[in-house]
Order: structure tokens, then C-alpha cells, then sequence
């Protein structure tokens, strides 16, 4: 197949001739070919220029940042990178931020702050008077960041403290920031780089009256002198854990006038004299209409999360498959690591985890975006109002759940490599810390899972009542049988019963209207103890509604991953993907055991001794395939950048070469005269 080229011998190739399949099918069957086209020329692309030279590794911070920013300014010249931030209705948009992030993360985020979270959410938030910012933003001519968490407030957007107050006398609004607390911070670009803001605020009529969050773009630095408005203060945040090439910063206003034209103003406006015009008459609505630019990020957030796993798995999979240890006999043969159970389970459930995701991921992102793009040119679906509520609690849901499974892979991919996986070169660290950000950000997660199981909840009475549910994305269209499910019990007897896909997606089913069930009854015994919902939602999450939120997300990407298998007619390649599917779906269903016993679904020591050995069993049937599997999701060589999960194998030569001729690496060090106390006297 002239699309993919074969890969270097070396190593790897003892592995590579056990493979049960096709990879290159399954790479076509995944990606598509126009996703491997766009790919290989964003590749190309990079390593066409030398500016873009991922080495970075002796930069101070002050070098990082002005890296960062050569290569955001460099990406415009190519074509094939400008999918990184278009709407494109298909996959190419998924693959697009992960090729990127796998390259240089911080690049990629910069890139999609400065149109994402501020270019956009002009054009979406504001007027035709507000055009030329998010067109200066694309030239260049001007720098912009997003301004919404504060220091005491992140999540309860609502509560923020910033203040746009109308003066009607001079026809400007006052911003001004009552408090540190009240300090915009985490903006990124706005520590060193940004001009502008897309500042949220609470907006007061002159009457002091608050009409609640709002958004403006202000002038924070002179674009000439570029150093801080007068009446706007700024701060870097200094050194972070890890996307060192961002500039997250900290504004303050004292009393800072900007014209009245700052508010943004599609959906509200004020007369010169002071009068508050709702153009959206429903509060909520306009405020929810605000945020939905950020919703709609929180899948790309999974995508970039994601593209770190993908990277990581690649490296610990191939050095695993390449470093031997011990020998079974008196042979003096040692084995490759990877025949070991425990390197098995430690590996081979997040290399299953990231191809499901892979397809969960393309499918959400590809409707979702072509969703939008129908809202945008006016043309959307009937089903909108439903279609949006369920992508909101499929999204919050699925940024969730798989940036914690990608961040717990990432830590075993960097254990599993032992003391190589912690050189900066093995780049699993690299993959570790700039990833954990995304815990956080579009989102705490553990706030995120309550949006979720909160939106579930209220489908409970419907199940009681017998009402349809709608469910265009397919996600809840199990309650529509509830009452029926739950009262099934598990009938398995054997491994090959336990690894059936329609016997896990029962199992899996039940779990979710067990668990609904279970979170509305704490709920309603909280709200009779209480007597107030806030108190009954905070102490149902434990044990309750947070598991509900992460049994429905699993639910649905293997929901997704079926519909994927049955796209294909190889026998070998469905059987390989339904070995994924077992490991995958099983791993994850084991940590729901004591659910399934507390809801007697399983009714006998013997489903748990099922469910564990079927887990050891899809481990070893996918285990001649992991370095396969691992050739269909891993990104090229120069995105790896990788000493210990090169294509080649060549593992050691990788090492001896970059320990031999890294930068003072065999060098006397500048204060060797300090060594020894005696130096002196030699």
C-alpha cells in the first residue's frame, strides 16, 4: 500500500511478524486516507522549516516563550496547518489538534487562545463594530487572550467579581477589579504577549444595578509601547509544571475606562443613557449562549489529552517490546518485558483505551463541529434544543473521564520504562506534565461530572413514569428500557460468555440504570434530610453520582466502538478490535465490581473470578498485536521525538547518542575546582 510506507527492520520486527492483521488496513480503516494524506503533509510541513525544530530542551523560560511565539507566527505560511483551528465537518479537525500537540503542545494552545477563545468568541459575541479585532487578531496586529477565571473564582462563573460599571456622563464602562480575589488569572498570553482582552465581567447600570456576567474586549497593553493600559495591572504567573511556552498572567483594573462600544453586544446592549436592552429576554439563555464557544471546546480538550497518551503508549509499548530482562531457563535468552503479565496489564488496557477513544473522538468531534457550522450558516437540525442539551452532557462527561484515563496512562507509561522513561529525551514526562493541565482547565473535572450526572437525574422520573427519552446521540436510549434492565441478573458461566460484546454492553447497561436509580433515591433521602437540593446534590456524589457520570461515558465510546467494528468485513481486523473492545470495556467494568454486587447483578464468587480472568485473557490475545497496534495510532518519528519509541527499535543506539553528544554531557563541569574540599591543596 504506496499510502503508508513500511517501517525500518530492526528490533521491533520480531513482534511486527507476529501481528494477527493488516495494520495498514486498520490505520486506513481508522484514520481514513485523507486523514493520513493531511497528516504525512503536516509532517512535511514541520520538518520543512527550521523553525519549527522541536529541540528546545537547554531554553531558558524567556527562550521558550520567544520560541513558542516564532513558530505560532511561522504556522500561517503552510497550508497544510491551517486545520488546526478551521471548522471542518469531518475527523481532520481531531487530527489536526492532536499531529500538533504531539509536536509542541504549547504552539498548538496558543494557536487555538488566540482564535478559539478570543477571535471567535468575537464573531460570535459581538457586532459588526466588532469585527476588525478578531480580523487584527488573525494578522497579527494585535494579540489576544481570554480573561474569565479570577483568583477565587473559576467554576462558579456566575459569582465572578470584575466590574463593568456605565457611566452614561462620559459614555464609557469602569472596570475595575474590587479585590485580588477579583484578579483575572490563568489568562493565557497575558502574562508578557497579549494587547486585548475578552474580558468577562458583571455588568452595572448607572443605577447600580447588575445585569449579571457579560463580555468585553479591552485594550490591556499599548500596542506601541507595549506596556500595561494606565489602570491596568499585569503580572506574569512565572514557571509552571509544564506548557512552559505559555505566558499565563494575572490582570487587575483600577477604575479602567473603555468605551461603550467595549461590550460585546449580539445578545444585550446599553443606550447612551443608561438603559439595559436584553435582546434575549431569558437570562439563562443568553448566558448559556455566551459560554457554548467553551462548551464546545471541552471535546478538543479530550482530543489534546488524548494525543498525549497516543504519544506515550507508542514510546512505552515499542521500548517494552525491545528491552529484555531475565530468562524462564538456563538458556541465557532473555524476554522482552512485554511477555510479562504485569508490564501487560500495566500497558495494554491504555494502548486498547486509546483506540477506542480514537473513534469515540473523531465521530464527536466531526458531528459536533458540523453541528455547528449548521448553526452558524442558519440551517440547523430539527432536533437541535435535544441534540445540544445531550452533546453538553456527553462532552463534560468525555473530558472528564478520558483525561483522567489518559493521565493514568501516561504514569504508567513513564513507570513502565523505569529509569530510561525518566530522561528528559524518553519525552514521557514531557507528555506527563504538559497534559495534566487538562484536569483543570475548560473545567475542573470532578465539577464537570456533576453537570453530567445532574442532567441524568432529571431522566429518572421519566424512566419511572414510562416516558419516551429522547436521545439523539444514542446515549440514553437504554432508560427507555430501565425498569426492564434492572431487573436482569448476569447469567455468565464461562471466559468466552464474560468477553462477548453483547454481554458486556448489558452488563454495562445495567450498571448505568442501577446506578441512576441508586443516585435518585440518595438524592430524594438527602433532599428529606436537608431539606435544601444543594446539600442533597453535594453528598450524592461519592460512590454515587460521580460513578454514574463515568459508567455512562464508558457506555457510550463502547457504544461508538461497536458501530466501528461493524464497519469492516476483515475477519482479522474485527477480530483483533473486538479483543480491543473486551480489554478495554472489561479493565474499566472491574472497578465497578462492588456495584455490581451491591445491586446483585453478579450472584456468585464465580463473575468476579470470570471478569478477572477475562481481562487476563483479552491481555494475552492482544498482546502479540500491541506493537501492531501501536504502528496504526503512533505518530511519526519526528512528532515522537523520542530516543526510546523510534519506528526503528534501535533503542540503545538512540541512547548512546543522544547521552554522547548532549550538550555537556561529557564535559568538565565550570565549578569542578568546588568538587573536593581539598581541591586546593593538589
Amino acid at each position: 500500500m504506496e499510502l503508508l510506507d513500511d517501517f525500518p527492520p530492526g528490533p521491533l520486527d520480531a513482534y511486527r511478524k507476529k501481528a494477527s492483521f493488516d495494520w495498514k488496513q486498520l490505520k486506513v480503516l481508522l484514520d481514513t486516507e485523507d486523514i493520513i494524506i493531511f497528516k504525512n503533509e503536516v509532517v512535511k510541513a514541520l520538518q520543512s522549516d527550521p523553525v519549527f525544530d522541536p529541540h528546545d530542551d537547554d531554553f531558558s523560560l524567556d527562550e521558550i516563550r520567544r520560541d513558542t511565539l516564532l513558530k505560532e507566527k511561522s504556522l500561517d505560511k503552510y497550508e497544510a496547518l491551517y486545520l488546526v483551528n478551521s471548522l471542518d465537518g469531518t475527523p481532520k479537525l481531531s487530527a489536526a489538534l492532536q499531529s500538533m500537540t504531539q509536536w509542541n503542545p504549547s504552539v498548538t494552545l496558543r494557536e487555538g487562545l488566540k482564535t478559539g477563545l478570543f477571535a471567535n468568541v468575537i464573531r460570535a459575541l459581538g457586532t459588526e463594530q466588532h469585527q476588525h479585532y478578531a480580523h487584527m487578531a488573525d494578522n497579527y496586529e494585535l494579540l489576544g487572550c481570554f480573561a474569565m477565571t479570577e483568583i477565587g473564582h473559576g467554576s462558579n462563573t456566575k459569582m465572578l467579581q470584575t466590574r463593568a460599571t456605565y457611566d452614561k456622563t462620559t459614555r464609557t464602562f469602569v472596570i475595575h477589579s474590587p479585590n485580588f480575589e477579583a484578579a483575572k488569572c490563568w489568562s493565557g498570553m497575558a502574562g508578557q504577549c497579549a494587547t486585548h482582552a475578552v474580558l468577562y465581567a458583571q455588568l452595572y447600570t448607572s443605577d447600580e444595578v447588575c445585569h449579571g456576567i457579560h463580555q468585553f474586549v479591552v485594550e490591556i497593553r499599548d500596542t506601541k509601547s507595549h506596556l500595561p493600559s494606565p489602570g491596568v495591572i499585569i503580572a506574569d504567573m512565572g514557571h509552571k509544571i509544564g506548557l512552559n511556552g505559555i505566558d499565563n498572567g494575572v490582570i487587575m483594573f483600577d477604575n479602567y475606562r473603555v468605551p461603550k462600544s467595549a461590550l460585546l453586544n449580539k445578545h444585550c446592549d446599553v443606550t447612551d443613557d443608561g438603559v439595559y436592552i436584553p435582546k434575549m429576554k431569558d437570562p439563562k439563555k443568553r448566558f448559556g449562549s455566551s459560554l457554548y464557544a467553551i462548551t464546545s471546546n471541552r471535546l478538543n480538550v479530550s482530543s489534546i489529552s488524548l494525543a498525549f497518551l497516543l504519544k506515550g503508549i507508542t514510546i512505552a509499548v515499542r521500548y517494552s517490546a525491545v528491552r529484555k530482562q531475565f530468562s524462564p531457563d538456563d538458556s541465557n535468552e532473555e524476554l522482552p518485558i512485554l511477555e510479562y503479565q504485569l508490564q501487560q496489564y500495566r500497558l495494554l488496557p491504555y494502548l486498547a483505551g486509546c483506540i477506542v477513544h480514537q473513534v469515540a473522538l473523531y465521530f464527536l468531534t466531526s458531528d459536533n463541529t458540523a453541528t455547528l457550522i449548521e448553526i452558524v450558516s442558519g440551517n440547523p437540525r430539527p432536533d437541535e434544543h435535544e441534540r445540544g442539551i445531550e452533546i453538553h452532557a456527553i462532552s463534560t462527561a468525555c473530558k472528564s473521564f478520558s483525561s483522567w484515563f489518559h493521565r493514568d496512562g501516561l504514569q504508567e507509561c513513564r513507570e513502565a520504562c523505569a529509569g530510561h522513561g525518566y530522561l528528559k529525551v524518553a519525552r514521557l514526562g514531557d507528555c506527563r506534565n504538559d497534559n495534566d493541565v487538562n484536569m483543570t482547565y475548560e473545567g475542573e473535572n470532578n465539577v464537570l461530572v456533576q453537570q453530567t450526572s445532574n442532567w441524568l437525574l432529571k431522566l429518572w422520573p421519566m424512566v419511572l413514569n414510562k416516558e419516551h427519552i429522547t436521545s439523539p446521540y444514542e446515549s440514553v436510549s437504554v432508560l427507555n428500557k430501565g425498569l426492564t434492565i434492572l431487573s436482569l441478573k448476569c447469567k455468565v458461566t464461562s471466559i468466552e460468555e464474560m468477553m462477548r460484546p453483547d454481554v458486556i454492553i448489558n452488563t454495562y447497561q445495567w450498571l448505568i440504570c442501577h446506578l441512576l436509580k441508586s443516585s435518585a433515591e440518595k438524592y430524594q433521602n438527602n433532599l428529606k434530610q436537608h431539606g435544601d437540593s444543594f446539600r442533597a446534590r453535594n453528598d450524592n456524589q461519592i460512590f454515587y453520582a460521580k460513578d454514574l457520570t463515568l459508567v455512562y461515558i464508558q457506555h457510550y465510546f463502547l457504544h461508538r466502538f461497536l458501530v466501528f467494528i461493524e464497519s469492516t468485513n476483515d475477519v482479522a481486523i474485527k477480530r483483533v478490535l473486538e479483543n480491543v473492545f473486551a480489554l478495554y470495556a472489561l479493565f474499566n467494568l472491574e472497578k465497578h465490581v462492588a456495584h455490581l454486587y451491591k445491586g446483585a447483578y453478579f450472584v456468585s464468587d464465580l463473575h468476579s473470578t470470570l471478569l478477572h480472568d477475562s481481562i487476563l485473557r483479552a491481555m494475552a490475545a492482544i498482546k502479540d498485536d500491541a506493537v501492531a497496534l501501536v504502528d496504526v495510532i503512533a505518530p511519526h518519528d519526528y512528532l515522537l521525538n523520542s530516543v526510546l519509541g523510534n519506528s526503528d527499535g534501535q533503542v540503545y543506539q538512540h541512547l548512546q547518542r543522544a547521552i554522547f553528544t548532549g550538550k555537556n554531557n561529557m564535559t568538565r563541569p565550570t565549578w569542578w575546582q568546588e568538587i573536593m574540599h581539598n581541591q586546593s591543596k593538589l
